[in-house]
C-alpha cells in the first residue's frame, strides 16, 4: 500500500476510533463554531520561547508561523507566510503574504524575513544546517524573498515548514527580547500577565490576524499536569478540553463516552552513536538489529500502537528504497554475527525517561537473547534529553533528519553531523551525498537517495524504525475537530479545533 493511502488509511481509523466507545457517552454536543477558549493539558512546561531548544512545537506554534507549513499528512506542503515559492538549482523564490504584521505591530515583509534567515544561519544550532546551501538572500522587494544558492538544496522549503523556519518579530531578535516578550504573527498573542509559570501559558486571540475566519478558539490556555492520571483527571472533571497522555489511557477514555486518537508522532530508531567501538563493527549492529522486535516493543510500551518502519523513509517520499525490507528477528542469526565478529562481550548503558522506561527493558530482554548485556539507566526527562546522545546507544529521533535524505545523512551520518556526537563518518555516504549535491535531475537525484538507503541498511547504520504513538483525548461536550499532523508531536493544529456553544 502506498504511502498516501497508508495516511488516508490512518485518518479513516482515526476519526473511526476517536467515534467509537463503549457506552453512548453524554448526549450529542451542540454544533460547534468559532469562538471560545481551548483548554490543553500536557506533561512538560514552557521554559522560554527560543524554538531552537524546543523538542516539539506544542508551545511556540501558538505565537509563530512558517513562510510553508506541513499538512497533516506530514509530507505536502501548504502556503502560511509565502503564498508561492519557486525552486530551481540555483535559487528559491518566495512570495509573502501581504497586510500581516507581528504581535508587536511590525511589518512582516521580506526584510523581517531575511532577519529570521540570518538568525538561523548564525545560531549554531542543528537549524543553522538549513541555510548552509545559501549564498545570498535577496530582497528585490518587500513581498520577494530570493535565496541564492551554493548548490541544489530540494528540501530547503520542507526544512523551514519545520521548528527552525518560525518567524520570529525582527525587533524582538534586534533588541534580545524575543526568549521573554515573544511577538509572531500567529492566531494568538501571549498574556503574560495571565500565565503562570510551571502552571499554565494563556493566549488570546491576535484582532489583526490576517484570517480571522480560519481560527476557532479566541483564547488558547495550555496547562501543564504533573503525570498522565492527573491529566486524564483534569479532563474528566472539566479542568481542561483535551489532554495528551499515555496510550493506556486510550481504553479507558473510549469506554467512558471521551473521544480519542493516536496518531504517530515520532520515528523512532535505535541510535548507533558509538561506532568508534562499541558498534564499530557492522556485524554487532547487525546482530543489534535481528535482536529487535519492533512490533513487541510497540505491544509491550505502547499498547500496540504506532506502526513499524523498515526503514527511515516511506513510500512515496525522497529515500525510499522498496528493496530494502527491513531487519526481522533472528535471534540464532544474531549470535553467529556476534561470533563471527570475534567481540565476546559486547555491553553497553542505555538511557531511558519516564514513558519509555518499559521500553528499556523490552530492549534489554530482546538484546539479551542475543548474548548482548544492556544496562538501563533511567533519568528524568530533562536529564536525558540533554544527555543521550553521550551514551553508545538510545532510542529517539530528530526532526532534523526528517525532510529528506541529504538532512538524514548530514545529521546523523556525517562526521559533523548534529546527531553524531562521536563523530564517525562513511566514506561510502559521504561520496554518494557529494553527487547528490552536485546537481543532475530529480531522478538522478532519487537513484543516489536509494542507494544511500541501501547502504544504511546493509551496514546497519540505522534500523528499529518505529512510530512513538501520540495520544489526545478531548470532551466531545466542549470541543471538536481535533486534528495532528503526522510527525508533529504533542501538538495538533489548535486553530482547526472548535468549542461548542
Amino acid at each position: 500500500m502506498s504511502y498516501r493511502k497508508l495516511v488516508a488509511a490512518a485518518l479513516v481509523a482515526a476519526a473511526i476510533t476517536a467515534c467509537s466507545a463503549g457506552n453512548p457517552g453524554p448526549s450529542a454536543a451542540p454544533a460547534a463554531a468559532a469562538g471560545g477558549t481551548l483548554r490543553f493539558g500536557v506533561g512538560f512546561t514552557l521554559d522560554d520561547w527560543e524554538p531552537f531548544n524546543k523538542p516539539n512545537n506544542t508551545y511556540v506554534s501558538v505565537l509563530f508561523e512558517q513562510l510553508v507549513e506541513q499538512a497533516p499528512d506530514g509530507i505536502e506542503l501548504l502556503p502560511r507566510l509565502a503564498t508561492s515559492w519557486k525552486a530551481t538549482g540555483e535559487q528559491v523564490e518566495f512570495t509573502l503574504r501581504t497586510g500581516v504584521v507581528f504581535h508587536d505591530g511590525t511589518p512582516f515583509d521580506a526584510q523581517a524575513v531575511k532577519v529570521n534567515l540570518e538568525r538561523i544561519r548564525d545560531s549554531m544550532t542543528e537549524f543553522a544546517t538549513i541555510m548552509k546551501p545559501v549564498e545570498e538572500i535577496l530582497t528585490p522587494d518587500a513581498s520577494h524573498v530570493v535565496l541564492k544558492l551554493k548548490r541544489p538544496a530540494p528540501a530547503l522549503p520542507a526544512q523551514l515548514a519545520r521548528t527552525g523556519g518560525y518567524m520570529l518579530s525582527p525587533k524582538t531578535i534586534k533588541d534580545g527580547t524575543f526568549k521573554t516578550q515573544p511577538a509572531g504573527t500567529g492566531p494568538w498573542k501571549y498574556n503574560a500577565a495571565q500565565s503562570i509559570r510551571d502552571s499554565k501559558v494563556v493566549f488570546d486571540f491576535f484582532d489583526k490576524y490576517y484570517e480571522p475566519d480560519k481560527v476557532g478558539p479566541r483564547r488558547l490556555e495550555i496547562h501543564t499536569i504533573a503525570d498522565d492520571d492527573s491529566g486524564y483527571n483534569a479532563l474528566v472533571t472539566g479542568q481542561v478540553d483535551v489532554v495528551s497522555v499515555a496510550a493506556q489511557y486510550k481504553k479507558r477514555a473510549d469506554t467512558q463516552g471521551l473521544k480519542s486518537l493516536w496518531y504517530p508522532g515520532l520515528r523512532y530508531h535505535f541510535l548507533f552513536f558509538d561506532r568508534k567501538d562499541t558498534f564499530a563493527d557492522p556485524r554487532v549492529r547487525q546482530a543489534v538489529c535481528h535482536s529487535l522486535d519492533t512490533k513487541a516493543l510497540l505491544d509491550g510500551q505502547f499498547e500496540g500502537l504506532g506502526e513499524s518502519y523498515p526503514q527511515r523513509f516511506s513510500e512515496g517520499q525522497p529515500g525510499y528504497n522498496p528493496e530494502v525490507r527491513g531487519y526481522t528477528r533472528d535471534v540464532a542469526k544474531a549470535r553467529a554475527l556476534l561470533a563471527e565478529s570475534g567481540k565476546k562481550d559486547v555491553t553497553f548503558t542505555f538511557p531511558v525517561f519516564p514513558g519509555t522506561d518499559l521500553l528499556g527493558e523490552l530492549v534489554r530482554s530482546q538484546l539479551a537473547e542475543s548474548g548482548i548485556t544492556v544496562k538501563v539507566e533511567k533519568m528524568s526527562i530533562p536529564q536525558y534529553f540533554s544527555t543521550f546522545d553521550r551514551y553508545p546507544a538510545a532510542y529517539n529521533t530528530s526532526n532534523s533528519e526528517s525532510t529528506g535524505p541529504l538532512d538524514y545523512y548530514s545529521y546523523r551520518f556525517a562526521p559533523d553531523g548534529g546527531g553524531n556526537p562521536y563523530k564517525t563518518g562513511s566514506p561510502e555516504l559521504e561520496k554518494l551525498a557529494e553527487q547528490a549535491l552536485e546537481g543532475g535531475t530529480d531522478a538522478e537525484r532519487e537513484v543516489l537517495y536509494r542507494r544511500m538507503t541501501q547502504i544504511i541498511h546493509d551496514q546497519a547504520l540505522d534500523c528499529g524504525f518505529f512510530s512513538r504513538p501520540i495520544t489526545f483525548i478531548w470532551d466531545p461536550r466542549k470541543v471538536d475537530n481535533i486534528v495532528p499532523t503526522r510527525f508533529e508531536p504533542s501538538v495538533f493544529r489548535y486553530k482547526e479545533a472548535r468549542i461548542h456553544a
